[in-house]
């Protein structure tokens, strides 16, 4: 990945807090660099911290839509390294570190009743939904956490009320989602395999709608993807993509200006509108609606299924 140009570094945060929330999991407190008020955003939203190396990575905001002197971000250490080693190993109170949005891909959707469901670092962006149902005091809810190794954060999700709870197993989350009335929303934030399980446990469930986000990512679909032609209907170009190449790299390497953030289909920070074509999708962020349509492709993983794909670009 390139290093981002200074445009593209988005706004400069000071780490003013810095805490082990547990055995691998950071909180980050991260507030304006200057004297500007940090802008309101909506619960299951997320910021993406621009990193040294050209490293760009989307992180839930899980504090107070309503603060505008600090935002609050999780980061869970990786086996893999990368961001979440230079931000546990490196990123010291005091530091700076540059952040671009808040985006919302993951934002709630009226509903009569709502199920918030959380693997690990998946409680981030449900934490401030289930405050916010919570203090409309109209919609029932329940919130179930899987994996709170984090003793921190279980603490937290008791400190919601009697419809937070802490689940031993899938089991526990099976019964929740079987239990569901017909019409609620159902959220579900984690690692894929926890997110792959609730959308398999909701698919016999039509009354139910759900909105999923993981944090791991991992193109679906074959690997193999064909080369096309990529048409730019508003600047009239033209991009040969090889076989096996994302549309994002060919984008760039054309010297076009493609916002992106984490490279596996999981941020939607590289959504782009399509005008003409089918699409292969292989991201983590359309809804199946969305899919169906074929009006947007998510750049970093997804790729034409024909020949020719034109965008609104």
């Amino acid at each position: 990945m390139r290093p981002p140009v200074a445009g593209q570094l988005g706004r400069a945060l000071l780490v003013r807090g810095r805490r082990l929330v547990g055995p691998a999991t950071i909180e980050l407190r991260l507030g304006p660099a200057d004297e500007a008020a940090l802008p309101r955003w909506a619960p299951g939203a997320h910021i993406d911290l621009v990193l040294p190396g050209g490293l760009v990575r989307p992180y839930s905001l899980c504090g107070d839509p309503y603060d505008a002197t600090s935002w609050r971000v999780l980061v869970r250490r990786r086996t893999d390294g990368g961001a979440s080693a230079y931000l546990h190993d490196r990123l010291r109170v005091g530091d700076i570190v540059h952040a671009r949005g808040p985006r919302d891909r993951f934002g709630l959707v009226g509903a009569g009743r709502y199920l918030f469901l959380a693997s690990g670092v998946g409680i981030a962006p449900l934490l401030p939904m289930a405050r916010w149902v919570d203090a409309a005091r109209i919609f029932p809810w329940t919130l179930l956490h899987l994996d709170h190794r984090d003793s921190v954060l279980a603490d937290e999700v008791r400190s919601l009320g009697a419809g937070a709870d802490l689940a031993s197993d899938l089991d526990a989350v099976a019964e929740a989602v079987m239990a569901a009335a017909d019409g609620t929303a159902v959220y579900a934030c984690g690692s894929a395999r926890f997110v792959d399980a609730v959308t398999g446990l909701t698919a016999g469930r039509p009354g139910l709608t759900l909105h999923r986000q993981q944090f791991d990512g991992r193109p679906s679909g074959p690997g193999e993807t064909p080369g096309c032609e990529l048409v730019l209907a508003r600047r009239g170009d033209r991009i040969r993509v090889p076989a096996n190449t994302p549309l994002l790299e060919a984008l760039i390497d054309a010297g076009v200006d493609v916002p992106a953030s984490c490279g596996s289909g999981i941020c939607g920070a590289c959504i782009v509108p399509v005008l003409h074509g089918a699409v292969r999708h292989r991201d983590s962020v359309l809804t199946d609606t969305e899919r169906a349509s074929g009006r947007h492709v998510v750049a970093c993983v997804s790729a034409a299924a024909g020949g020719r794909l034109v965008l609104d670009l």
